[in-house]
C-alpha cells in the first residue's frame, strides 16, 4: 500500500534521477529529493519525448489493481519545441491508463489543444505563470489524491463518460483468408469496446451533431477485380442505428462469420468510400477509415491501395490503421505506414495479438485519439500533402 515515486528530467534527453523501486519510505525519499542538483542545460527541452519515455519506461513494470492510481506530473517552463510529439505521448499514456499532468509557467505554452477539450478528467493541465496560480494543494487533489469513487465536484467530470464527439466512423475488420479467428474476434472485440466509449448519433440520418459508426468486413469469398462482385459485407452503415447497443449486437453476431476470401483491402476501402462513407447525408466535420488489419493484401491488390488511400486522404477523410497479429510482416507494415494518415505514429498502431491487456492498451489509444480528432489538432489533408492533391491523385476521382 502507498504512493511509489520516480523522478525524471528531461532536455533533448530523459535521465532517470529516482526510480520506483530506490526508496521505500517517504524520509529517505524526500532527503534524495533535496539532494538533486540543480543543473542548467544548454539542450533544448523536449516535453513529447519525454512523455513517451515515462509511459513506455517508467511505468512499464507497475504493479495492476483496480483502485491502483498512475499519474505522471510534467513540468515545463515555456514553449513546446515539437507540440506533435506531445499529442503523440497523450495517446500512449491514455493507452496504458497514465494521467498526465503539465504544469507550465507561462501562457503563451503552445500545447496542444486536445489537453483542453478531454472532458473525462484525463488529462490535466495548469498554468502557473503568477504565483497566486501556484495552488499546489488544489493541484494534488485532483490529480495525485484525486478519490475516482468519491468525486469532487470542483475538479471537474467524474470519470469517463461516453465521447461526444462529431464524426462519422466506418471500422473496416480483415476477415480474409488466413487470419485467425481468435484475432478476428478480438478485432471486433476492440470495435464493440470502442463503441461503448462513444456517444451515438441518437438520429444518424436527420442529426447534424452527434457520432454515427458503421462496420465492414473484408473479404467476400471468391471476389477478384473486375468480376463484379462485392469484396465487403455490410454489417451496418452510418445512418442505420441510433444506439450503440444495437450496433454492439450487430458486432457480436459478426464474430461468427470469417468470410475468408483473398485479402484485399484496395478494393475493399474503395467500396467503403463510395457505398458507405461518401453517400451517407449530412457528413460531419471528421470523417475516419478505421481499418484494422490482420493479414497482407494480394499483389494484384497493392496499387489500388496505394492510390486509393491517396485519394481519401486528399478528401480530407482520416485514414487509421491497427495492425493486429502475426500476420502482418515487416514488409507490410512498411506499406501500411504509407496508408495511414500522418504522423504515422498517431494513425499506426502495431499490436502482437489479441490479449486482454492489449486489447485494453488499444482501446485506450483509440479513445484518446478521437478525442485528438475532436481538437482539431491536426489537418486532414496535412499541409504536406498539398501539392500531391493537387496532381492526378487529387481526391476526386471517386465522384
Amino acid at each position: 500500500m502507498g504512493a511509489r515515486v520516480a523522478i525524471v528530467s528531461y532536455n533533448v534527453r530523459t535521465d532517470y534521477l529516482v526510480r520506483f523501486s530506490d526508496y521505500k519510505g517517504k524520509p529517505a525519499l524526500l532527503q534524495a529529493v533535496r539532494k538533486i542538483p540543480l543543473v542548467q542545460s544548454s539542450g533544448h527541452r523536449n516535453l513529447g519525448a519525454a512523455m513517451r519515455f515515462v509511459a513506455r519506461h517508467v511505468f512499464k513494470r507497475v504493479r495492476p489493481g483496480i483502485l491502483v492510481r498512475k499519474v505522471a506530473v510534467f513540468f515545463q517552463a515555456g514553449r513546446a519545441y515539437d507540440t506533435v510529439a506531445v499529442s503523440t505521448a497523450m495517446l500512449e499514456l491514455s493507452a496504458v491508463n497514465v494521467t498526465p499532468v503539465i504544469i507550465t509557467f507561462t501562457e503563451e505554452h503552445n500545447l496542444p489543444d486536445a489537453l483542453l477539450m478531454d472532458g473525462a478528467s484525463r488529462f490535466h493541465l495548469f498554468v502557473w505563470e503568477t504565483e497566486h496560480q501556484q495552488d499546489v494543494e488544489h493541484m494534488a487533489h485532483c490529480t495525485l489524491c484525486y478519490d475516482k469513487c468519491q468525486p469532487d465536484p470542483e475538479c471537474g467530470p467524474g470519470g469517463p463518460g461516453p465521447q461526444a464527439v462529431d464524426m462519422d466512423l466506418v471500422f473496416v475488420v480483415d476477415s480474409s483468408q488466413d487470419v485467425e479467428i481468435d484475432i478476428y474476434r478480438g478485432a471486433l472485440h476492440l470495435v464493440d469496446a470502442v463503441l461503448e466509449d462513444l456517444e451515438v448519433a441518437a438520429q444518424p440520418s436527420m442529426s447534424l451533431q452527434g457520432a454515427r459508426v458503421a462496420l465492414v468486413t473484408h473479404t467476400t469469398p471468391g471476389f477478384r477485380p473486375g468480376m463484379g462482385r462485392s469484396p465487403v459485407l455490410e454489417g451496418f452503415n452510418l445512418t442505420s442505428y441510433g444506439h450503440r447497443t444495437q450496433m454492439q449486437r450487430q458486432v457480436r453476431e459478426a464474430a461468427g462469420r470469417l468470410l475468408q476470401g483473398l485479402p484485399a483491402l484496395g478494393h475493399t476501402l474503395e467500396w467503403t468510400l463510395e457505398k458507405v462513407l461518401l453517400v451517407a447525408p449530412l457528413p460531419r466535420r471528421a470523417r475516419v477509415l478505421f481499418t484494422i488489419v490482420a493479414s497482407e493484401t494480394s499483389s494484384w491488390d497493392r496499387e489500388k491501395l496505394r492510390t486509393l488511400s491517396q485519394e481519401a486522404k486528399c478528401m480530407g477523410i482520416t485514414l487509421f490503421v491497427l495492425a493486429l497479429g502475426p500476420g502482418v510482416g515487416t514488409h507490410e507494415l512498411v506499406e501500411l505506414s504509407h496508408v495511414a494518415s500522418v504522423p504515422s505514429e498517431q494513425h499506426l498502431l502495431r499490436l502482437e495479438g489479441v490479449s486482454e491487456p492489449e486489447v485494453a492498451y488499444a482501446r485506450g489509444f483509440t479513445r484518446a485519439f478521437l478525442n485528438l480528432l475532436k481538437s482539431g489538432t491536426n489537418q486532414y489533408p496535412p499541409p504536406e500533402l498539398t501539392e500531391e492533391c493537387r496532381g492526378p491523385n487529387r481526391g476526386d476521382t471517386l465522384l
